[in-house]
C-alpha cells in the first residue's frame, strides 16, 4: 500500500532535543539490523557525532526565514517526545509485520520490542490468533519467520514464489531443496550411515513434504515415514560429540531425554501452527477477493466516468485484472495505473472489434453460400460459377467486409437482394464458358481439322450448333473419359460425389469444388469422325443426335472374341460406346470398326436396355429440390412423386430422371455371342428319379445376355425387384 506519511520529513528524528523516558532515541540513527539479529542485546557503542552544517545565509536572511515560517512543519521526529507507556499502547494495536518494521528502524525501537513480549503477544492476537512462537525462538524471528520481506522465498536457495510452510522442520523450502535436503527414517542408514540413527529421536521432523518429494511416492510403505533435514542431522551429531566422552554418560541421557521433550512438544505446537496457517491463508484469500471485487468496481467506475463504454470495460476485468485489483486504490496507484490500462483498454477494443468483424463476415459468407447452394442446385454443376467466384462480385465482396451493425438479422437481412443476381451471373457464366469451347473447335489441328470452317481469330460468341456436332468431343484435363458435346459437358463435374459428413463444415465443401478446364479429346475426334465416315455422314454436319437416331451398332475391330464357357463372344457398341471403348483403351493405335449383320442386329435390337439401373442412388425428383442434394434409387423418388405431388404414373424424363453429373458415361457394352456356350450338365444324381416338369420357365428380358430361368412368379418378383 501507499503510506499516507510519505510527505511527512523523518529526517527529523535526529533532530528533536525533547525526549522521554528513553532519551538514547533521541541521537539514533536508522537501524540497519543484519540477516538475522533478533536478539535483546543492548548497544553500548555510541554513533559519531556529526559534522555542524555551515550556514550558507546571512543572519538576517535566516531571520527573514524564520519569521517567514508559519505553522511548524510536522515530522516523524516528535514520536520521540511521547511517552513509552502511550509508543507501548499504540504499539499494541499493530499487526506483527509492523512491530517486526519498527524493530529495524533504529537501535531503540530494536530495544525497547526486545523487552517488551505483551506487545507481541497483543500484535499477533491483532493479526488472527498468531500462535505462541516456536520453542528457542524469539518473538522478531518469529515474526520474520512468518511475516518477514523474504515469506515467498526458498530459505535455502532463495527461489522465488515458495509461500508454504513447514513447521515441522521450521523452512519454506523449495521442491528442489526438499529432494536434495530432507531424509526419511526408513532409509537414514542407507542415506546417511555414518551417524547413529538415535540422532532422529533428537531431532525436529515432519511427515509430510509435498507432492514434489520423490522419495514420498516412490514406494506405498513410506506413506507413515518421518522425514529429517540433513543440517538438523548434522547439527545434532557436533552436538552429540561434547557428550560421548568418558563419564558423560548422566549428561548423555539427561540431554537425549530433554530433546525428546522438546521434540514432542515441538511436534505438538507446529501440528497447532499448521492448523492456523490453513486458516489464516483463506482468510487473506478471502480478503484478497473482497479487495478485488471492491477495486474493481471502483476502477470500473472511474473508467467510465472518463468516458470508456461500461461493457467493454467490465469484459476487460472479467478476463484479468491488469495489478489493479490486489492492492488497495490510492490516487497515487490510480495515476500510475490509468495510462497502461486506457492502453490495454484500447488494444482489447480493436481486438474485439476485429474478432466481431471476422464472426459477421464469416456468418454472412456462409449464409450467401446456403442461399447460393440452394438456388443452384437444380443446374447443373458446370453451367454455374464455383462459389468463390460469386463472393467475389465487388458489392458482394464489399457488403461481407462491411462493418458490423450490431444485431445479427440486420447484418445478413441484404443477403437475399443478391439472389437476384445468380441469373445473370449464370448467363455470364455460361457464356464465357461455351465461347471458350467455340475457340477450341476453332483451332487448326491435324484432327479437328475439317470439323469446322470457323478461324480461332476474331470468335466473340459462341456457337451452339457447333457444339451438338458429333465430332465436338471434349474432355476435362484432370479425366480421361469424353465429353460428347455441350450436353454432357454441362453435367461434368469432376469432385466425387459424397454425403456431407458432420465434422466437416458445409462452407468447406463447397469451397473444395474447384471449376473445370475443358480442353478437346483427341481420341474422341478420331473415333466420332471414323464412324461418321463408316456410316456414309459428313463430320461438318453431322449432329449426334442424328447419330443416336440412326440406332446403328458396331463390333470393334481391334478388339479379338473372347473366350466363355465354351464360346466367345465381342461387344456391341452403339457410336457413343464406341468413342467411350476407344479413348479408354489406350492399346488402340486408330479407330477400326465393322457392323454387325442383319440377323446380329435382329438380335440385339429385341433386347432392352435399361440405363441406369434403379437400384443406383442416381435419380431425383424434377418437381422439387428434395432429392437434388442426395439422389436415391429409383422407388423412393417415384414413391415421393406419387404421394406428395399426386402424380399416378410417373414418366422418366418428365417426372423423374437420373443425375447425368453422376453418369456421364453411356450404358456398358453388351456381350454377343458369337459362338453359342456350352451348356452345363445338370448335377442331379443318376440315382434320383426326376419328376417332369408341370411349370413353363420364364427369361428377364431386361437381364441381357444372361439365360438364367424362373417360374412365372419368380420372374415377377425379379422384375419388381430390379
Amino acid at each position: 500500500m501507499d503510506s499516507d506519511l510519505t510527505d511527512l520529513d523523518t529526517d527529523s528524528l535526529e533532530d528533536s532535543s525533547q525526549c522521554s523516558d528513553y532519551s538514547s532515541m533521541q541521537s539514533e540513527v536508522p537501524y540497519e539490523d543484519g540477516a538475522g539479529d533478533y536478539s535483546g542485546e543492548t548497544y553500548d557503542e555510541q554513533p559519531a557525532t556529526k559534522r555542524a552544517r555551515a550556514d550558507k545565509g546571512t543572519v538576517t536572511e535566516t531571520a527573514t526565514a524564520k519569521k517567514r515560517s508559519g505553522k511548524r512543519k510536522q515530522s516523524l521526529g516528535l514520536i520521540v517526545t511521547v511517552p513509552i507507556d502511550i509508543i507501548l499502547e499504540i504499539f499494541s494495536h499493530l499487526e506483527p509485520v509492523d512491530l517486526l518494521h519498527l524493530f529495524r528502524t533504529n537501535k531503540a525501537f530494536h530495544k525497547v520490542l526486545s523487552a517488551n513480549k505483551a506487545v507481541w503477544k497483543a500484535a499477533r492476537a491483532n493479526r488472527g490468533g498468531v500462535p505462541d512462537c516456536m520453542p528457542g525462538m524469539s518473538e522478531a524471528e518469529w515474526a520474520n519467520l512468518l511475516f518477514g520481506r523474504d515469506n515467498s522465498h526458498c530459505q535455502e536457495c532463495g527461489e522465488k514464489g515458495i509461500f508454504s510452510m513447514n513447521f515441522g522442520i521450521r523452512r519454506r523450502v523449495c521442491p528442489f531443496c526438499i529432494n536434495e535436503h530432507l531424509v526419511c527414517n526408513k532409509n537414514f542408514s542407507c542415506n546417511l550411515p555414518q551417524y547413529d540413527p538415535i540422532i532422529m529421536d533428537l531431532i525436529l521432523s515432519t511427515d509430510y513434504a509435498g507432492d514434489d518429494y520423490d522419495h514420498y511416492h516412490m514406494n506405498e510403505s513410506t506413506a507413515d515415514c518421518k522425514l529429517f533435514w540433513t543440517h538438523d542431522i548434522v547439527s545434532m551429531a557436533k552436538e552429540l560429540e561434547a557428550y560421548l566422552k568418558p563419564g558423560a554418560e548422566q549428561a548423555l541421557e539427561d540431554f537425549k531425554q530433554s530433546r525428546k521433550k522438546y521434540v514432542d512438544f515441538d511436534v505438538e505446537h507446529a501440528a497447532v501452527c499448521s492448523i492456523w496457517s490453513n486458516n489464516d491463508d483463506s482468510l487473506r484469500l478471502r480478503r484478497a477477493r473482497e479487495l478485488r471485487g471492491l477495486n474493481s468496481l471502483l476502477f470500473q467506475a472511474r473508467l467510465v466516468d472518463l468516458g470508456h463504454d461500461s461493457k467493454d470495460v467490465e469484459r476487460m476485468f472479467g478476463r484479468h485484472h491488469y495489478g489493479v485489483l490486489d492492492k488497495e486504490l490510492t490516487d497515487t496507484r490510480w495515476k500510475r495505473l490509468i495510462p497502461k490500462v486506457e492502453r490495454k483498454l484500447a488494444e482489447l477494443q480493436e481486438e474485439w472489434r476485429l474478432e466481431k468483424q471476422k464472426d459477421t463476415s464469416h456468418r454472412r459468407e456462409s449464409h450467401l453460400l446456403d442461399v447460393y447452394q440452394k438456388y443452384t442446385q437444380t443446374f447443373p454443376q458446370a453451367t454455374v460459377p464455383h462459389p468463390q467466384d460469386f463472393l467475389k462480385l465487388g458489392d458482394i465482396a464489399e457488403f461481407i467486409k462491411s462493418p458490423p451493425t450490431g444485431d445479427e438479422e440486420s447484418d445478413i437481412q441484404p443477403c437475399s437482394a443478391f439472389v437476384e443476381r445468380i441469373p445473370e451471373l449464370r448467363a455470364e457464366y455460361m457464356h464465357k464458358i461455351k465461347l471458350e469451347l467455340t475457340r477450341l473447335l476453332a483451332l487448326p489441328t491435324d484432327v479437328v481439322q475439317g470439323t469446322t470452317t470457323l478461324q480461332s481469330q476474331g470468335i466473340d460468341a459462341p456457337d451452339d450448333m457447333l457444339m451438338q456436332l458429333a465430332t465436338s468431343v471434349f474432355q476435362c484435363t484432370r479425366t480421361r473419359f469424353p465429353l460428347i458435346t455441350w450436353d454432357k459437358v454441362q453435367y461434368h463435374q469432376c469432385s466425387p460425389r459424397c454425403q456431407p459428413q458432420p465434422w466437416v463444415p458445409k462452407r468447406e465443401l463447397l469451397m473444395s469444388r474447384s471449376p473445370c478446364t475443358f480442353s478437346i479429346s483427341r481420341r474422341g475426334v478420331a473415333a466420332a469422325r471414323s464412324l461418321l465416315s463408316m456410316v456414309g455422314l459428313d463430320a461438318q454436319t453431322t449432329t449426334a443426335t442424328t447419330m443416336d437416331d440412326l440406332q446403328r451398332r458396331f463390333f470393334c475391330s481391334n478388339c479379338p472374341p473372347k473366350p466363355q464357357n465354351g464360346g466367345s463372344y465381342r461387344f456391341v457398341m452403339n457410336w457413343r460406346q464406341g468413342i467411350f471403348h476407344y479413348v479408354t483403351d489406350l492399346s488402340h493405335k486408330e479407330p477400326r470398326w465393322e457392323f454387325l449383320s442383319a440377323a446380329q442386329l435382329e438380335v440385339i435390337q429385341s433386347w432392352r436396355t435399361i440405363y441406369p439401373q434403379a437400384t443406383q442412388q442416381v435419380w431425383r425428383c424434377n418437381k422439387c429440390e428434395v432429392y437434388h442434394s442426395n439422389p436415391a434409387n429409383k422407388a423412393p423418388v417415384i414413391d415421393h412423386i406419387m404421394g406428395l405431388h399426386g402424380v399416378p404414373t410417373p414418366a422418366e424424363g418428365i417426372d423423374f430422371s437420373y443425375d447425368q453429373g453422376i453418369i456421364e458415361g453411356p450404358p456398358p457394352p453388351t456381350k454377343f455371342f458369337i459362338t453359342p456356350q456350352i451348356q452345363k450338365p445338370s448335377t442331379v444324381l443318376k440315382t434320383q428319379k426326376s419328376k417332369p416338369s408341370t411349370t413353363s420357365t420364364y427369361r428377364c428380358q431386361h437381364c441381357n445376355g444372361l439365360h438364367r430361368t424362373f417360374m412365372l412368379e419368380g420372374v415377377k418378383q425379379h422384375i419388381k425387384a430390379k
